[in-house]
């Protein structure tokens, strides 16, 4: 039988509510804070299979600092979920200027977290996608690789009204299906893409090779 798998990008409630439909479900988030308080989600939720890794990164690569694990309390175990907290990196003030004007996340605040699942699970290909944390268009390029051929589904929330995402449909991704009413505050919204192709991100995303339009000044 084959195993479905999932990635998140920004762990939180969807994590404990998506992962009871796959087999094995990773999360990535960057606040060691926010992680802690998976913990007491977690520990609320006794029959869940839960490890969340807090990470920490060397000239040899992304290694684990410490682990809380819940092992279940029953026999009959659906899902496997895993957590890594990937915090965010030291920045420049042009990377924090653009952060605290215009609230989009670069890829120098965010590096190791938007890179994380394209070292660490280099090997492994991701069914879904669910991106719901930070730099998401830049996520959404650097998870190409790990996505398990064209017939996997990225979901990305808050597609409505943030229209900086919608540069990654342009570039790297066809629209499946859309909400296109949300009652969330601010629009919301939630979209349903596969990659337009298998050769699309191949190459590093300091070196894209934007066909509709130039690089964006908060891409890196």
């Amino acid at each position: 039988e084959q195993k479905i798998s999932m990635v998140e990008y920004g762990a939180g409630s969807s994590t404990f509510f998506f992962s009871t439909y796959v087999d094995y479900y990773v999360s990535i988030e960057h606040s060691p804070h926010y992680c802690r308080e998976l913990e007491r989600i977690a520990i609320s939720q006794p029959h869940r299979s839960v490890k969340i890794f807090y990470m920490g990164r060397n000239s040899s690569g992304f290694y684990i600092k410490h682990c809380f694990e819940q092992k279940p309390d029953k026999l009959n175990l659906t899902s496997h979920i895993e957590i890594y907290c990937v915090p965010r990196n030291a920045y420049s003030f042009k990377a924090y200027y653009l952060w605290a004007t215009s609230k989009r996340s670069t890829y120098t605040m965010y590096r190791d977290y938007v890179d994380f699942l394209s070292i660490y699970f280099r090997n492994t290909k991701f069914d879904f996608a669910f991106l719901d944390g930070r730099a998401r268009p830049q996520v959404a390029y650097a998870i190409l690789k790990q996505l398990n051929g064209l017939n996997a589904k990225v979901f990305i929330h808050d597609w409505n009204q943030r229209k900086e995402y919608h540069i990654i449909e342009r570039e790297f991704y066809n629209i499946i299906d859309q909400q296109t009413e949300s009652t969330q505050s601010g629009g919301g919204g939630l979209v349903v893409l596969h990659r337009k192709s298998e050769g699309i991100g191949e190459k590093n995303i300091n070196d894209i090779d934007w066909k509709y339009g130039k690089e964006p000044e908060w891409w890196i």
